[in-house]
């Protein structure tokens, strides 16, 4: 990533985080219920996915969906007013999201694809583009 991109990433990683504040905090706690549940954890792409071997109950699945139509239309929003796609905002969301709500036992699912359970004393891997 060149520093252009760095920058601009970087920039629109503050704007994603002041995002969940405000009015966005509910869908936060949502997001950090069903993360503690076990029933979801974050993504690189900044959505929620299903951790493999979860049996999800419809009523969590629902949930799931709901906070990512929420936030694939914040990061939507965010981008044409930044000048930033999609995914850059939802992957700046990511690092933020990577850094601050991933506890302990929590899953999140890494740029690679592969879901990882944070262990006790382990960092969460972040993405390459997180800086």
């Amino acid at each position: 990533m060149g520093l252009h991109a760095f920058r601009r990433m970087l920039m629109v990683g503050v704007i994603a985080a002041a995002a969940f504040t405000g009015p966005a905090n509910a869908q936060q706690d949502e997001a950090e219920t069903l993360r503690s549940q076990r029933l979801a954890g974050e993504q690189a792409d900044g959505f929620l996915g299903v951790p493999p071997g979860v049996a999800l109950p419809a009523d969590a699945r629902a949930r799931i969906d709901q906070i990512n139509i929420r936030r694939r239309a914040y990061y939507t929003d965010l981008s044409a007013k930044r000048g930033a796609s999609v995914s850059e905002v939802g992957g700046a969301t990511a690092c933020m999201l990577f850094r601050t709500k991933v506890d302990v036992g929590d899953w999140y699912r890494d740029e690679g694809g592969a879901w990882r359970q944070r262990a006790a004393g382990e960092e969460v891997k972040l993405p390459s583009f997180c800086g």
